[in-house]
């Protein structure tokens, strides 16, 4: 709470200032009061604001944040540290991307993904591609990327800014927001500091969900631009964090993540050498889990802990040309990650003994995409990539050279998109390749590469107050990684055994896509609605794909008169009989079937000056008790109280209030 205090006492003052000072016409606008969902106004490409306001109720972590993308589903764990999955795909198929950085999470059972440790505050646009049609964002986009970006900040009115948020909910969820930037002609400094906290939830039947958690974030980014063509600038991030796990006996009691980067540009070199990039970075990853910080110590468990630490180091040299109608931006990319960890068993501490080493990896990658805009209504894009990976098991990889293992990928795409009257066409292919992650190999040590061969086509439709836009995607995916669940029988298969995770290759297909509509039917209102939809066969074994979410449909009712707004969101998600009961992937496995759902969410803002927006909401108006198909088990969802789930159960109702300003 003290933090929490610390935080709105800025904000209170500045809002105090600002309702007496006089509005200036220069002064900028907010962001749209509340965004229900993203639209995709270009090919194979979502983008969208982070700072902006979203429901369900703001978002806390990077995987809060994607929910809005349709086809993204979030695998839920607790109140913190989903992981998404787009199109039925997550894990290292998903490359999540931030400031240009890999990020990688520490905990060999995914309790930190990579959006764990991701704060959506400290990002200017956040930009997802559908698929393996880009060649610029790493390897292995076998499901697609999502980039989290920040832009160099501009001061051309005012030499300051500042921006600031405070949310309120229920089950003891306070966020905090604040942003301050100075600059001028020769350089800029940045700061953002952001609080997110909850205790644990309640679902609609009103069971005690263990979700609280509690995250605390600082970046800084400092740059100077001696020309206005030159830029070279600085960040350093810290997080620091805990959540309860309702979907196992374990919690995360550390998630700290210190990271800091370089990056140098110059621009308009000649007329046809536009850009020249290099970007240097590094990250520390120090994570807990342990059976008694956040939970009752029983006699089943023990005291036990595991301490892993994950190092990951990653640079990249980019150049961007210029020739009339051809831009083409080719480089190179490296990374270096290494993963350690210490454990304690009977409770006897961990902090006094040393890191054992665990895996490595070396990864080169180099990369070139070109766009040609032939004519003004056509365009071709094309790229291609190759990456080669070396995996080690460290504590004996000269002793045993199969323990050392090198990967050689080659992905590449082109895609054609065509302007008729208002529409847009476009239509791809693309190959992906991907080697197995730490987590894969951690289950099996001789697994072969995954290739994803895809077709990707659409449409983006706009006219007047009306806009229609299509997605969709077939491919095949030789050599897919799966794990699965075994249990392993001791005395006979009348005696006592213990559940054995392993992996495997096999082959798989897949198909959907997104179909999206907004009209605006009168001055201040309008209507949107979107469908997504992902079908996936495992055909090595003539099984449904495991972990392929069910259809849903989404669909939004929202005015704005530019004071006041409000808006309602009803999501229909249908019941899903497909499954693979034991198969998955890293994150999880099918549990079951499950049942289909729908929840009416409601929202409503007041933009009471020029600088300042009150907005709130209810999530789950009628208090619906529900799970999502991908979700985790619910074997621990009350720890204290043996209360247990098939799946864990999504949060019943919630308000939430929001106070944003702008400066």
């Amino acid at each position: 709470m003290k933090t929490t205090h610390f935080l709105l006492l800025p904000l209170a003052a500045a809002l105090s200032q600002a309702w007496a000072a006089p509005v200036a016409e220069e002064t900028a606008e907010l962001s749209p009061v509340t965004v229900t969902g993203t639209q995709q106004q270009k090919a194979n490409t979502v983008k969208f604001n982070p700072k902006a306001t979203l429901q369900p109720l703001p978002a806390g972590d990077g995987a809060d944040l994607l929910q809005s993308v349709p086809n993204m589903s979030i695998i839920r764990k607790g109140g913190s540290s989903g992981d998404p999955l787009f199109r039925g795909l997550g894990g290292s198929r998903l490359a999540i991307n931030a400031d240009d950085q890999f990020v990688y999470g520490g905990c060999s059972n995914r309790m930190d993904p990579p959006t764990s440790y991701i704060h959506p505050s400290t990002f200017d646009e956040v930009v997802v591609t559908k698929g393996p049609q880009t060649v610029t964002q790493g390897m292995g986009l076998i499901s697609g990327s999502v980039h989290f970006v920040r832009k160099d900040p501009t001061f051309h009115e005012q030499p300051y800014s500042f921006n600031g948020s405070t949310t309120l909910g229920n089950s003891g969820r306070r966020d905090a927001s604040f942003e301050a930037g100075a600059g001028g002609k020769y350089g800029y400094a940045r700061l953002n500091v952001s609080h997110n906290e909850s205790d644990d939830y309640k679902d609609g039947a009103g069971n005690r969900v263990h979700s609280n958690f509690k995250r605390d974030s600082q970046m800084v980014q400092l740059g100077v631009t001696p020309t206005e063509n030159t830029t070279i600038a600085g960040t350093y991030e810290r997080s620091r964090g805990k959540a309860a796990y309702a979907d196992r006996p374990m919690d995360g009691s550390k998630f700290d993540r210190d990271a800091w980067n370089v990056r140098i540009s110059q621009r308009n070199i000649t007329p046809w050498l536009s850009e020249i990039e290099a970007r240097y970075g590094s990250s520390e990853i120090d994570h807990v889990m342990d059976t008694y910080s956040l939970r009752p110590v029983t006699m089943m468990m023990g005291k036990r802990a595991m301490n892993p630490k994950r190092n990951t180091d990653t640079g990249n040299l980019k150049a961007v040309f210029d020739w009339d109608s051809l831009n083409l931006q080719t480089g190179i990319d490296y990374m270096r990650d290494k993963r350690v960890e210490r454990s304690e068993g009977n409770g006897e501490g961990y902090r006094h003994k040393p890191y054992n080493p665990d895996q490595s990896f070396k990864h080169w990658g180099g990369f070139a995409e070109a766009t040609w805009q032939h004519t003004d209504n056509q365009k071709w894009v094309a790229g291609i990539r190759r990456d080669n990976v070396t995996g080690v098991y460290d504590p004996y990889p000269d002793t045993d050279p199969a323990k050392r293992q090198t990967y050689r990928l080659t992905s590449g795409f082109a895609r054609l998109e065509q302007i008729y009257g208002n529409a847009k066409y476009y239509a791809g292919f693309g190959i992906a390749q991907r080697s197995p992650d730490y987590w894969e190999r951690n289950r099996d040590e001789d697994l072969k590469k995954e290739t994803n061969r895809q077709i990707d086509a659409g449409m983006i439709w706009n006219k007047g107050n009306l806009h229609l836009a299509a997605s969709l995607f077939a491919g095949k995916i030789r050599d897919y990684i799966l794990i699965e669940q075994h249990m392993m029988h001791h005395g006979g298969h009348g005696g006592h055994g213990h559940v054995m995770t392993m992996a495997r290759n096999i082959d798989a297909t897949r198909f959907g896509g997104e179909l999206e509509a907004k009209w605006q039917f009168a001055p201040s209102w309008s209507i949107s609605s979107n469908l997504a939809y992902t079908r996936g066969k495992n055909t090595t074994d003539n099984l449904p794909l495991a972990q392929t979410p069910p259809l849903e449909w989404n669909n939004t009712l929202a005015f704005d008169n530019g004071k006041f707004s409000a808006g309602a969101l009803w999501k229909v998600v249908a019941k899903q009989n497909r499954y693979a009961k034991g198969q998955g992937n890293i994150i999880g496995q099918d549990i079951g079937a499950s049942a289909g759902f729908g929840v009416l969410s409601v929202n409503a803002g007041w933009k009471f000056n020029k600088y300042a927006t009150l907005q709130g909401g209810v999530d789950n108006v009628f208090n619906k008790t529900y799970a999502e198909f991908v979700s985790r088990s619910g074997g621990f969802v009350d720890p204290a109280a043996g209360i247990k789930t098939t799946r864990v159960n999504e949060p019943g109702r919630t308000a939430w209030l929001r106070l944003q300003a702008k400066f």
